[in-house]
């Protein structure tokens, strides 16, 4: 049996997003998942933006400049900032991420967590460079 491939648009990823429990067996969002991905992705993308930076002050003005534009633009384009990012430090995109992309009710609370988790990160950051308490 050749396996199926199923892209995230495809009616049939709804089943994948019911494995990872994004979503329940009767379509609701699971947020307390969601965020959980959110933050998690957020923080793997700082990692990785300071990783290829290899300063904090590059980084922070990525990821500042990236949450200012999300501010402008619609959720789907801030999934394709995301996305650029990715492109441009030579990392693939999160599988979950992808996966995510195709649903229409969860990418706008999942980008909404990802930027809040992010300029949080960013304000940590500035107070690591600075040198204050946390």
């Amino acid at each position: 049996m050749k396996p199926q491939i199923i892209s995230p648009f495809d009616p049939a990823a709804r089943e994948r997003l019911r494995r990872m429990k994004l979503i329940s067996e009767d379509n609701q969002i699971n947020m307390d998942t969601l965020e959980a991905v959110g933050v998690v992705q957020a923080g793997l993308f700082f990692s990785q933006i300071l990783e290829a930076c290899g300063d904090w002050e590059s980084t922070l003005m990525v990821c500042r400049r990236m949450a200012a534009q999300a501010a402008l633009i619609s959720d789907r384009q801030v999934l394709l900032l995301i996305s650029i990012q990715y492109d441009t430090i030579a990392k693939p995109l999160p599988e979950v991420i992808w996966w995510i992309s195709g649903s229409e009710d969860l990418l706008s609370p999942f980008v909404r967590c990802f930027v809040r988790h992010l300029n949080e990160l960013c304000t940590n950051g500035e107070r690591l460079e600075r040198g204050d308490d946390m």
